[in-house]
């Protein structure tokens, strides 16, 4: 009995020896290291071997090297990626700027045939869309770089003013838009953030929609747009969120980027963003917001 009971305590402690060493080996230092290892800030040098304290020419340390470069390497790219879009957003305003400036003053000219008024409301109608889709670049950019100032607001009159917004999209079109405040909630986020968002819903269907209604409805937790457009196929809906991705609609609208910007965002603040479609019926986008407060106790001010 003394013997059998020698031998477990040996392997016990030998157990124990072998856990605790490959616990210190330089692979588990690298994967704690890759565990801790922040993409959204990322610490570059965390990575670096010498750091990590692995031997020189080992396999440990040939492998933490390559991850140190590929970091490097997608670093660089993340930099030149906000850089750009930052630097052309600021580019693009001032051009846009004399456009609309341009257009409004063409406007009050009476002696403007019915083709070049025609012309210049869709010249204005442009000039609105890329208003709005530099707007969401701009977001992108400095959310991704130095992060937006978060407060409590009521997303109800975020979801309004972004209803009122786009109404001229479809002044010209027998459309109705509408809203339906069925629930009031706050949020604690960047309004400007959450207002890309719906903005982006809303704009789509304006450009989707010829006739009918397009209904906005604010209910707990949740925001929908719903719209009596051309809808999406199965394939359509897949790709939906795909940067330039048009599908089978046809026509000269939009970008093709609204619905991945929202999901771009919707990712980064935990707001699951859903499509329900069909070709010929229209297309609802819902965008559920888990982190939704009562507005009594986020806002008493105002609840």
């Amino acid at each position: 009995m003394r013997s059998g009971s020698g031998m477990r305590h040996k392997f016990v402690v030998g157990h124990h020896r072998i856990a605790r060493n490959t616990w210190r080996s330089p692979i588990m230092k690298l994967a704690a290291a890759l565990r801790q290892w922040n993409p959204n800030q990322p610490d570059i040098a965390a990575l670096e071997p010498a750091r990590l304290g692995l031997t020189a020419d080992s396999d440990a340390e040939v492998l933490a090297q390559s991850l140190h470069n590929f970091a490097t390497r997608l670093d660089a790219f993340v930099e030149r990626e906000r850089n750009f879009t930052r630097d052309a957003s600021h580019e693009l305003r001032s051009p846009l700027t004399i456009i609309k400036v341009a257009t409004e003053v063409l406007v009050d000219d009476e002696s403007l045939s019915t083709f070049a008024r025609r012309s210049l409301t869709r010249i204005q109608r442009s000039v609105r869309e890329m208003e709005a889709l530099i707007e969401s670049f701009l977001i992108l950019a400095r959310e991704s770089d130095t992060g937006l100032p978060e407060e409590d607001f009521l997303a109800n009159d975020v979801v309004r003013e972004q209803v009122e917004r786009f109404r001229d999209l479809i002044e010209d079109k027998p459309i109705e838009l509408k809203l339906e405040e069925r629930a009031r909630f706050a949020l604690h986020a960047p309004p400007r953030v959450f207002a890309v968002v719906i903005g982006n819903l809303i704009r789509n269907a304006c450009l989707y929609t010829e006739r009918g209604v397009i209904c906005v409805i604010v209910e707990e937790a949740c925001v929908s747009v719903s719209d009596t457009g051309c809808g999406m196929d199965a394939e359509d809906l897949e790709r939906a969120f795909q940067p330039f991705y048009r599908g089978s609609r046809t026509g000269d609208q939009g970008h093709g980027i609204g619905l991945a910007i929202v999901r771009r965002i919707a990712d980064r603040f935990d707001w699951p963003v859903e499509l329900d479609s069909t070709r010929g019926h229209g297309t609802v986008a819902r965008v559920r917001l888990p982190a939704a407060m009562p507005v009594d106790k986020a806002l008493p001010q105002i609840g």
